[in-house]
């Protein structure tokens, strides 16, 4: 099968043709607790227990991320709401390790990747599975298709796929940088712009007369209230966190750029972006802070916690999908700067492609 432009000539031989063959670009070792896949060249080294964890890349041998396409689900998991309206008292949180491992797989690795595929099954909210799909690539691009699969109804308060760890605790002075937030709860709240929050914590650096923010990862950055370095913040093409002393980074990259629904209790209902604790997390975030109440620009836009429980969280029923598909990919970069226009290229030729079935 093939595709030709133009005027074109087809010429078939009797003689019979071998299949050809490609060298495989990884060794896939498994044990009791895992498979650990490497790279032919020594390069690129994965442990797998249906998530990831890089323990190398390039000459770095150390754990730069962990985690890879792990899940936060939490919600009130005895509701009977669409039975008679009673949301129940039974709130539970979990991650893909309390899951029921379903089913685990490692693909046969190919010339220039290697496929993992995990099926887990909550014991908590019954009828939900996380079917999550990893390509780990010989070049450190590591494609996640994290999907949430409901054989029930539901009522969830979180739904996020992270990564933990990034490059930091591996290497002390990572920053953590990302394009200008296009909405942050906390700079509404404070009315003033995304921009001017960042820029008060001494946190925007410009390239190519752009502004991104860059902080020290490790860092909460004197959050309005709450721990989280950010929260209630839209979901943007890329983020990522970067060592100049290791002149190594990785980043989280989206194929589409998540909208920003004018509407604030349509916009908390979807996937939005959460820094906290060392991990990046993208999803649905439903504890809306007391504080929201405490601003003319937040005020009553959602029940907060403490009030009308059972208007919270997002509902699913039988048959639903929630799909996070995101590109991490390790990298080289000699600065800050250098980071920033190499992340931006492969995020463009990312949200170029058309990903399908």
């Amino acid at each position: 099968m093939f595709v030709a432009k133009g005027n074109g000539k087809i010429q078939v031989s009797d003689q019979a043709a071998k299949a050809p063959s490609y060298t495989k670009a990884f060794t896939v070792t498994k044990s009791d607790k895992g498979w650990t896949i490497k790279t032919t060249d020594n390069t690129l080294e994965v442990f797998v227990n249906g998530i990831a964890r890089i323990n190398q890349f390039g000459n770095i041998k150390a754990n730069l991320v962990d985690e890879i396409g792990i899940a936060r689900i939490a919600g009130w998991s005895r509701s009977t709401y669409f039975v008679n309206g009673d949301i129940g008292n039974q709130h539970d949180e979990e991650t893909s390790q309390g899951l029921r491992a379903v089913d685990v797989k490692v693909f046969e690795p190919g010339p220039v990747a290697v496929g993992i595929k995990a099926l887990l099954q909550s014991d908590k909210f019954f009828g939900l599975f996380q079917d999550l799909l990893i390509y780990v690539f010989k070049n450190g691009d590591i494609y996640v298709d994290n999907n949430f699969l409901f054989y029930n109804y539901a009522d969830i308060m979180k739904l996020q796929t992270m990564i933990t760890k990034p490059i930091i605790p591996a290497f002390d002075d990572t920053v953590h940088i990302l394009p200008v937030f296009r909405r942050l709860a906390w700079a509404d709240q404070l009315g003033i712009t995304p921009y001017e929050y960042w820029l008060e914590r001494n946190a925007v650096t410009w390239i190519n007369k752009i502004p991104y923010i860059v902080f020290p990862a490790g860092q909460s950055m004197k959050p309005l209230f709450w721990g989280a370095t950010y929260i209630f913040a839209s979901a943007e093409r890329w983020r990522s966190n970067y060592s100049p002393k290791g002149k190594v980074g990785i980043a989280e990259i989206f194929p589409t750029v998540p909208m920003v629904k004018a509407d604030y209790a349509k916009w908390l209902e979807g996937d939005t972006w959460v820094y906290e604790s060392l991990e990046f997390r993208t999803g649905i975030f439903k504890w809306v802070a007391d504080e929201f109440n405490a601003y003319p620009a937040t005020e009553n836009v959602y029940p907060v916690w403490g009030t009308k429980k059972e208007a919270m969280p997002n509902r699913y029923k039988a048959g639903d999908k929630v799909e996070h598909t995101m590109l991490y990919t390790l990298y080289s970069a000699n600065s800050v700067e250098d980071a920033v226009k190499l992340i931006e290229e492969k995020s463009k030729s990312f949200r170029s492609l058309k990903i399908g079935e």
